[in-house]
Parts: structure tokens; C-alpha cells; sequence
């Protein structure tokens, strides 16, 4: 009788081996995507105050104006200097943090007073 081809066991350990080290790469790759997201969402959403704080400093008189305010572990500073020449320079300065790092985003603008 003739034998039938089969695998030996060492064929069938090194195709686990293989395929453990390939989901281990997917899990791992996953990790990193969930990070960066999180820190993306962060961004955005500290943009978005940057943005709004702009606008209402915008939207109120002319005058020399510095504030903070932290909400939620966010950390948001801004300031409104006129200028001689009746231009406003408004800063808004937004802090965050993505786990053990920090992570700022600042906008500036200059808007007629």
C-alpha cells in the first residue's frame, strides 16, 4: 500500500508558529490605530475650542483681555492685545493630554478692533 502524504509535526508547528506571529502583528497594529485615533479625536476637539474662543474673542470689543479656563483635563489659555494701529492679535492656546504625553495646539489670528 501506498503511503498517503500527510503533514509531520514539525510542518504543522512552524504553520502555527506563522500564523500566531501574524495575528500578534494584527493586534498590535490595532493598538496603534486606536491610539492615534484617540489622539486625533483629542486634536480635533481642542481645534474646534481654539476655534470657538477665537470667535467670541473676535465678536467682543477691543480691549487687553487674558483668561484661562480648564475643563475635563483640557487646559485652555488665550489673549486679546490690541495694536496701535486698531488690529486685535488673539491667541488661544489649547493643552491636552495623550496618555504620559502633552500635546498643545495654538491659534493665532489679528482682526480689526
Amino acid at each position: 500500500m501506498r503511503a498517503r502524504p500527510a503533514f509531520t509535526l514539525a510542518e504543522v508547528l512552524v504553520a502555527v508558529v506563522l500564523i500566531d506571529v501574524g495575528l500578534l502583528a494584527l493586534v498590535a497594529g490595532s493598538a496603534v490605530l486606536v491610539r492615534q485615533t484617540n489622539e486625533l479625536r483629542l486634536r480635533t476637539a481642542a481645534l474646534r475650542a481654539a476655534n470657538n474662543r477665537l470667535q467670541r474673542l473676535g465678536s467682543a470689543p477691543c480691549q487687553a483681555t487674558a483668561g484661562s479656563a480648564t475643563v475635563a483635563g483640557v487646559r485652555e489659555d488665550w489673549t486679546v492685545a490690541p495694536r496701535p494701529d486698531s488690529v486685535g492679535d488673539l491667541r488661544d492656546s489649547v493643552t491636552f493630554q495623550v496618555g504620559p504625553a502633552s500635546h498643545s495646539v495654538v491659534l493665532t489670528t489679528r482682526l480689526p478692533c
